[in-house]
């Protein structure tokens, strides 16, 4: 707050002698008064608000005199003069509103030198008043004021203030969200070593998102971070900011890539399709222009692996091979530009697992193990440098499980078993260390439905229901936790029909019907959003079959017949579609041998013939086409099983003989292939059982005697390893009264050929 000097020297009557002589020299010129027309502006509202203050108002009546009151006069005598003016020139008017705010802060400078008091109290104000009109809107705001609108004026001081507060607060945010992203880069790397949580890395995120909205990168790191907590939801949302702020094409290419995962996940082919195929045009446009640039080519290969899977699901096998192929070149493509890039060469693992899966999906068990092969040496290479990498410890543990079950088709079931239970430590381990990510808990729910897969093979009843429990609970909590991803709630109706199918093997086929019937429904609900999908509709055809199965087992011959026929039908429509898919072709056999066997039930043998010489067909050219998959092999060998068992109810012994010699040799290899695996071995006793059956028909009493025998030791080493197995001993019972049949029967047919003989050859 200033005092004016001159003011106090000369005395308040001096002063207003002064006051009434009119303008100051120069007041003529106008090049000075324009110049500084902004500075009097400001210095005519700072004074009008300091002589209109109330605190002003009240000094000068504590200290009225007729001079005062005069002084009071002339001032409202020029305001007068500054409103009537207003056709005046500019340099007038600027004249007349400076030796008004003169006079007027004389008076307020004269009063604070009288009044200590005051000259505090105005001095505050007075500081307050410069800093409104320091800016141009405070200016304003304070015109408005002094002209009478009080209200309107405070209104807009307090927007200024916030907006003042608004730039203040993010300019802090800004730094504060800059220091925040480096301390989240080095969080980033201690979540990969197990140190830090998903949930961790979220909060860190949703804090530099709130400080600082505006970069794309956050956004697309947070949108990772919720698909790894399991929220699509929040995922989606965050990837689309992203999309919204990007400004560069490649930051553009990676939010539309994470889009179209998002809505693969969610059921939306045509959605992802459409964003990856955004995605794509950006990243060929700025690979073509940058080939050197190793962001671009990682991205794409990204890019080209999602489209890889969703080809997958629609069913075109024969399709994704190429695309799979173009995210390995640019793979290729990439550690070319930066040899040294550990993570490029993982990438370069993962897509030869994609190839992997696909050829072992066409039925290349071969060409898939190659695959799998070299990706897990590439992985076991770089393991070994970075042992304490979570994320590649979990991918090294799914392709070794991966690999496993391959072989499992070649042969070999105890070690492969062993393999997904330290799968599952390893996983465990995993969720010690982050036990919010949804993506290494979904991982541990499918590999109980593994290890329950292998133990329903094995006949271990125990192992099974477990290991379908844990599963069942992990991927029903999952479910429940984001109902919009699609591949979860999948997943959930394979946990409740592995389920159905233990209940099945323990001869409980309501509650079969009841576990599949529950399946069904989901994956019916999920093929009405998604009707392309033929992924859904293999899964859903699958559960149909078990449907007609458990009607099966509750000797509901007609209407299982019945349930048969829609899933049959989805599969041969598949199957004609996806010509490659070899799975297809596996679970098509699977329901003719079964739907051919309720035609027998239905005494129909000739339609019955007509579906095993279907799928016969169908197996053997499988056969052919990889004679390494034991699979196969086994399922060729019961075909012709079930094939030879029709000529043997037709009584056409030598033909049914021929079959079950064929299947026997078979599944004899099979067995001596793997001692371990125990349906091999059950296989092994019914082929026998099969073939002692025909030739005890044909009154082959010596072969049917050799195949019974054969089949007593199977089941005794079965009886070894499971013993008190009620069905191995119900089987051991008919096949010792099997046997004694043929031998009595062999010793009658001998006694009846020796009589014979001699009535032919005795004395004449």
């Amino acid at each position: 707050m200033r005092i004016s000097k001159p003011m106090a020297v000369i005395g308040l009557g001096v002063w207003l002698g002064v006051a009434g002589a009119g303008p100051a020299t120069g007041q003529g010129t106008t090049s000075a008064p324009l110049a500084a027309s902004a500075s009097y502006s400001v210095e005519s509202e700072v004074a009008a608000a300091l002589y209109a203050a109330s605190a002003t108002q009240a000094a000068m009546e504590r200290q009225y005199t007729q001079q005062l009151a005069a002084a009071r006069k002339q001032i409202e005598a020029l305001r007068q003069q500054v409103s009537a003016n207003t056709s005046g020139s500019a340099g007038e008017i600027i004249a007349l509103k400076q030796q008004l705010a003169d006079k007027e802060r004389q008076i307020v400078d004269l009063l604070a030198e009288q009044d200590a008091g005051y000259a505090q109290e105005i001095s505050v104000y007075g500081a307050a008043v410069e800093s409104i009109a320091a800016t141009p809107e405070g200016l304003a705001a304070l015109a408005k004021f002094n002209a009478g609108d009080q209200i309107g004026a405070i209104a807009i001081l307090d927007q200024l203030r916030k907006a003042r507060d608004d730039a203040r607060m993010a300019r802090v945010n800004a730094e504060s969200a800059s220091e925040a992203r480096q301390i989240a880069a080095l969080a980033l790397e201690a979540r990969a070593s197990g140190n830090l949580t998903t949930a961790n890395l979220i909060d860190r995120f949703e804090e530099i998102t709130r400080l600082d909205s505006g970069m794309a990168e956050d956004w697309l790191t947070l949108s990772g971070l919720y698909r790894d907590a399991g929220n699509l939801s929040k995922a989606d949302a965050a990837a689309g900011k992203a999309l919204a702020l990007a400004r560069a094409d490649a930051t553009k290419a990676d939010a539309l890539r994470t889009l179209g995962a998002i809505a693969f996940d969610q059921g939306k082919p045509a959605a992802a399709k459409a964003n990856l195929a955004q995605g794509s045009t950006l990243l060929l446009a700025l690979g073509a222009a940058q080939p050197g640039t190793a962001r671009f080519q990682d991205s794409l290969a990204d890019l080209y692996r999602l489209q890889g899977r969703i080809l997958t699901d629609q069913g075109n096998l024969a399709d994704v091979l190429p695309v799979y192929q173009q995210a390995l070149d640019a793979a290729d493509r990439l550690i070319g530009i930066e040899p040294d890039n550990s993570t490029a060469q993982w990438k370069r693992a993962t897509i030869l697992t994609d190839i992997g899966s696909v050829l072992k999906d066409q039925g290349e068990l071969g060409a898939a193990l190659d695959e799998f092969h070299e990706a897990l040496g590439i992985e076991g290479r770089l393991l070994a440098t970075a042992p304490d990498t979570l994320s590649w410890q979990e991918d090294y543990s799914r392709l070794q499980s991966l690999i496993a079950s391959t072989e499992l088709q070649e042969g070999g079931i105890a070690a492969e078993l062993e393999l997904y239970r330290t799968r599952n430590e390893s996983l465990e381990g995993l969720l010690v260390h982050d036990p919010g990510h949804a993506g290494w808990r979904h991982a541990l729910g499918l590999n109980y439905l593994e290890i329950a897969g292998i133990c329903a093979v094995q006949s271990d009843l125990v192992c099974t229901t477990q290991n379908n429990a844990e599963a069942s609970e992990i991927l029903e909590a999952l479910a429940r936790q984001d109902p919009t991803n699609i591949r979860w709630q999948r997943d959930l109706a394979r946990a409740y029909s592995a389920a159905g199918n233990q209940a099945g093997n323990a001869r409980a086929y309501e509650v079969s019907e009841q576990r599949h019937r529950k399946a069904a429904d989901i994956l019916d609900r999920l093929r009405r959003t998604d009707a392309r999908s033929a992924g859904i509709e293999f899964e859903l055809a699958k559960i149909q079959l078990s449907i007609a199965a458990s009607l099966m087992g509750q000797r509901k011959q007609a209407e299982a017949d019945k349930a048969f026929n829609e899933p049959i039908a989805t599969l041969r429509r598949l199957s004609a579609a996806d010509p490659t898919n070899d799975l297809l072709k596996s679970r098509l056999t699977a329901g003719l041998n079964t739907q051919a066997f309720v035609k027998i039930q239905l005494d129909q043998d000739t339609a019955a013939l007509a579906l095993y010489e279907e799928s016969l067909s169908i197996l053997r050219a499988r056969q052919a086409k990889d004679p390494l998959n034991l699979g196969v092999q086994r399922n060729v060998g019961l075909t012709l099983q079930d094939i030879g068992n029709v000529y043997l109810a037709r009584s056409d012994f030598e033909t049914a003989k021929s079959y079950f010699d064929e299947s026997f040799r078979l599944i004899e290899d099979l067995a001596l292939t793997d001692e371990t695996n125990i349906s091999w071995q059950r296989d092994l006793q019914a082929g026998y059982d099969a073939f002692g059956q025909a030739a005890y028909k044909a009154k082959s009493y010596p072969e049917a005697i050799d195949a019974f025998t054969r089949a007593l030791e199977v089941n005794a080493r079965l009886s070894e390893a499971d013993p008190g197995n009620p069905q191995l001993l119900m089987d051991r019972m008919t096949l010792e009264m099997y046997l004694d049949s043929a031998r009595t029967d062999e010793k009658v047919a001998q006694a009846m050929e020796i009589l014979r003989q001699r009535g032919i050859g005795g004395p004449k």
